[in-house]
């Protein structure tokens, strides 16, 4: 085996690293954004999401409709990999402007109940993810792929 294999030199793992990362940022990001469009997971569906992103949270309604939607689309987009650099970047603004709702609570989730919110931890994450996506687009396994090759 080359050295070369054994530190992600190889393009077919550099492609299936991009197919993994994808899965995973939408895979974990979709259900957040099912659970504000559908109701499902928990979730209170779109009207409650509307009431409590315009009402509670003071968001204007064509942001809050902007952050909702692409809570539900940029995922399926990210795991498809069609659009994926434009789906990464609205994600990773979405979760960037999450951020700011949580600075006061510090880094750290609220794993054991002693904090007031959640930290900013769970938001680095889907920003880095985002952001590496953005800068190495979705790779050979992607529609983006595909239709490049048309």
């Amino acid at each position: 085996m080359k050295p070369g294999y054994l530190f992600g030199t190889c393009p077919c793992a550099t492609s299936a690293g991009q197919l993994l990362l994808r899965i995973t940022l939408g895979g974990a990001m979709w259900p957040h954004g099912a659970q504000k469009v559908l109701g499902w997971f928990g979730g209170g569906g779109l009207d409650a999401t509307l009431s409590a992103f315009t009402g509670g949270m003071g968001i204007p309604a064509p942001l809050a409709w902007i952050a909702i939607l692409t809570e539900f689309f940029a995922p399926l987009a990210i795991v498809s990999g069609l659009l994926t650099r434009l789906a990464a970047l609205g994600l990773a603004i979405t979760m960037g402007v999450a951020m700011t709702h949580n600075w006061d609570h510090g880094f750290f989730m609220n794993w054991y109940g002693n904090q007031s919110g959640e930290g900013i931890e769970y938001q680095i994450l889907y920003v880095g993810a985002a952001l590496a996506l953005m800068l190495m687009g979705a790779g050979k396994y992607s529609l983006d792929a595909l239709l490049d090759r048309k």
